[in-house]
């Protein structure tokens, strides 16, 4: 944020002797292509929730409203680029967004547990919810705080920006340690349901039923359930990638290198985070996770209870 006490009018040229407080004015050809791409993303999660009725994907949802709002603000930045207003709106939305898709992962993960049967998790598909919302609200809560600190410090002539600045990071470090821990046992989760080198959900677990269509059934349902795995191992990865990104960018300070470089924040935060919320619209829990009824009477190893079973307890969540 700047330092300097007097700021031009919103919608200046480049002022050499006081820059705006990106460091550079944001590029509008970056801001129109993330507005679309975001705004493809959003409509597609909205239809994708509403049609498939699993409603926790509002998660989705609501974090491709946040990306589409940010770059929106982006874009009026392009224009705009002393705007205060459309800064605190893309610092504020894109910084918090991320929370919402990480929320998503943690049910996705819930309804694998409750798919491979609770053997395969050292925790249980509800203690992740718990645990990892809680995690992901107080980093929010945090970002949230130091956001308003810093921007409340920044409104001011020679306002000090650190505390705020330092209570973001916080929350950012405390977000990505959360999602390292996550990956991890989330990983331990997914080797656990390799059974001899046969993969993921082999259709030989579940197709233990004579009826050819039981066998057809699950077979597409080990088909989606690859699909399911490997998407959601890429947008965590994506997550991962930025948060590291985003606390080296904020420990640099506001006049640091990586923030005052368009480059890297396009494509170590607006490229990620497109990756991390459409590979959802192409692999879409909605599609992909067995629905009440699929797979009827099949079991899962040692018969810790059938996929019926599995997706009847994952409704709830």
């Amino acid at each position: 944020m700047s330092d300097a006490q007097y700021e031009p009018p919103a919608c200046s040229s480049w002022d050499p002797t006081n820059p705006p407080t990106y460091g550079y004015i944001p590029s509008l050809a970056a801001g129109v292509v993330f507005t679309l791409l975001f705004g493809i993303a959003f409509t597609a999660h909205l239809a994708q929730t509403i049609i498939s009725r699993r409603w926790w994907l509002f998660l989705f949802t609501t974090g491709a409203a946040g990306e589409l709002l940010g770059w929106i603000a982006r874009t009026w930045a392009s224009q705009c680029a002393y705007s205060s207003t459309a800064f605190q709106i893309q610092i504020s939305t894109l910084i918090f967004s991320p929370a919402f898709f990480a929320a998503g992962i943690y049910v996705i993960l819930g309804y694998i547990i409750h798919i491979f049967g609770s053997h395969t998790s050292p925790l249980s598909a509800k203690q992740y919810l718990w645990v990892f919302c809680s995690i992901d609200f107080f980093s929010l809560l945090l970002q949230a705080v130091g956001g308003g600190l810093a921007s409340a410090a920044g409104e001011k002539p020679n306002g000090d920006l650190k505390p705020g600045t330092n209570t973001m990071i916080v929350g950012i470090i405390f977000q990505l340690a959360a999602n390292l821990v996550f990956a991890g046992l989330a990983a331990s989760v997914v080797a656990k349901t390799y059974k001899k080198g046969k993969g993921i959900l082999n259709v030989d677990d579940l197709a233990i039923s004579q009826s050819d269509a039981t066998k057809t059934r699950a077979a597409t349902t080990t088909r989606r359930m690859r699909i399911l795995v490997g998407a959601t191992s890429i947008s965590t990865l994506a997550l991962i990638v930025r948060g590291i990104y985003r606390s080296i960018e904020l420990l640099q300070g506001w006049r640091g290198y990586l923030i005052t470089t368009e480059s890297y924040f396009i494509g170590l935060d607006g490229a990620l985070m497109a990756i991390a919320v459409l590979i959802f619209v192409i692999a879409n829990p909605g599609w992909l996770l067995p629905h009440k009824g699929e797979c009827t009477g099949t079991s899962l190893e040692s018969g810790n209870g059938n996929v019926e079973k599995a997706v009847d307890g994952s409704e709830s969540m």
